[in-house]
């Protein structure tokens, strides 16, 4: 009898485990969808706009804007967060740095609204100084 309930525990907290990581990549409760796909890079992956101010943390602003939307979040690795209004049907969300070029296709914003010509970029950022470039590694 123990060691079914032993067993039985196991498997809930593996459920419980999965629905945790599942999660952070939950789909945001919006309607519509847009995935980021590199807007605001260079082709070698760096930041079209790097604006590092001396004490700048590392950063990433990423912009939404959505025809009529009135709310919006952002998905990312680190999980889903609310984008702040800045605009009719713009918003914004600042996160730390991370590699852009790993975000392209992972990153992703809901929003209501119209579904259409919803643009998703990252504005600018700052990469600092303790980050390598974005691009590929160097091959020895």
């Amino acid at each position: 009898m123990r060691k079914l309930i032993a067993l039985l525990s196991a498997v809930v907290l593996a459920i419980l485990g999965i629905s945790v990581v599942t999660s952070a990549y939950a789909s945001p409760g919006h309607p519509h969808q847009v995935t980021y796909s590199g807007q605001g890079l260079n082709a070698d992956g760096t930041l079209q706009d790097d604006r590092c101010d001396d004490g700048t943390e590392p950063y990433l602003l990423f912009i939404l804007t959505a025809n009529k939307a009135t709310a919006a979040d952002i998905t990312l690795p680190s999980g889903t967060f609310p984008m702040v209004q800045s605009g009719n049907g713009a918003y914004k969300f600042m996160a730390d740095y991370q590699n852009p070029v790993s975000l392209i296709g992972v990153a992703v914003a809901s929003y209501d609204g119209v579904k259409t010509n919803a643009q998703f970029v990252i504005s600018h950022g700052c990469e600092g100084d303790t980050y390598p470039p974005s691009s590929t590694p160097p091959t020895s």
